[in-house]
């Protein structure tokens, strides 16, 4: 399987620790903040997370992954939608991926998706961790056009239980 995180910060500003050393939003609390001399919008907060998801959805187009499998489901008692099944062990089509990982990013979520041959993790920070069982260059060429960095990088959250 290749691992990649993907992100909205630059590779270039991160320390030899890894660590970004710029100032930037890391979650959709900071609308409204300044960052670098610009304030962050709920239109510009909602282009970088319509990225990340358009992304995610590439690679696992490209891979041609359909499904991928809710696990390590967390908060779930605070979000309640009768079109969207929270549970540990649903097995999820690529649209209900799409809502899931927007919930992931929001903090109003977190959980694992995953099957045999693909992955879609969330850390913090706005971080996003992608598995797939091939090379995607379209879907990594999609996210650096919207603006996203792809790097080899294997999950923090891959094997945790």
């Amino acid at each position: 399987m290749l691992c990649f995180r993907v992100t909205k910060f630059d590779p270039r500003f991160r320390d030899a620790s890894g660590a970004y050393t710029r100032d930037d939003w890391i979650s959709i609390g900071d609308i409204g903040s300044e960052f670098d001399g610009v304030i962050l919008t709920p239109q510009s907060y909602l282009a970088v997370e319509n990225a990340y998801i358009s992304t995610a959805l590439a690679f696992f187009d490209e891979s041609g992954i359909e499904s991928l499998q809710i696990g390590s489901l967390e908060n779930h008692g605070e979000y309640s939608n009768s079109e969207l099944t929270l549970a540990n062990g649903h097995v999820c089509s690529i649209l209900e991926i799409a809502d899931i990982a927007r919930l992931n990013l929001r903090c109003v979520i977190w959980c694992r998706l995953s099957s045999d041959t693909a992955f879609l993790h969330f850390g913090y920070d706005y971080y996003m961790y992608i598995g797939v069982p091939a090379p995607c260059p379209h879907a990594t060429e999609f996210a650096h056009r919207s603006g996203l960095f792809v790097e080899s990088f294997d999950s923090p959250y891959r094997n945790v239980t």
